[in-house]
């Protein structure tokens, strides 16, 4: 049973009354789509102008390869060009963006390496739980 207004704890069930509000009702809008993290003035001057990574089109946006949340900073290098189709795709963990930044983008590469280390970088840039091919092998090993 629903009730229509949270009830307030007294003493005993007879001091239990529901609360008022006091203003007026909340408003339920929807969300705002902002960045979590958003591109500093250096990030969004390094992509102006310049094409999207994965298929070529224009206008981009600086997509960080290392999220602020994961450890990322304000330089330039954390940042490369992708649209808004690639850019959601990548955040979303479904796009494979290694093949698209070697060679063009090793100091980015590079960047990100400090931030997170080699096998971070890998899982992140690539979206798979990369692992060397024995440490694979052994795990099918054990599962079957």
């Amino acid at each position: 049973m629903r009730r229509s207004a949270p009830l307030r704890r007294g003493k005993g069930l007879e001091r239990r009354t529901a609360l008022r509000r006091t203003g007026p009702p909340r408003r339920r809008t929807p969300l705002r789509r902002s960045a979590v993290s958003p591109a500093s003035p250096e990030q969004r001057a390094k992509v102006a102008g310049r094409a999207c990574l994965v298929c070529g089109m224009r206008p981009v946006d600086p997509a960080h390869l290392v999220p602020r949340s994961l450890g990322g900073c304000d330089h330039p290098d954390c940042v490369v060009p992708l649209c808004r189709v690639h850019h959601r795709l990548y955040d979303r963990g479904r796009l494979d963006l290694l093949p698209y930044l070697e060679p063009r983008c090793r100091a980015e590469l590079a960047h990100g390496l400090m931030h997170l280390g080699l096998l971070g970088l890998l899982r992140r840039v690539t979206r798979s739980r990369w692992a060397p091919a024995q440490a694979r092998d052994r795990h099918r090993r054990w599962a079957a």
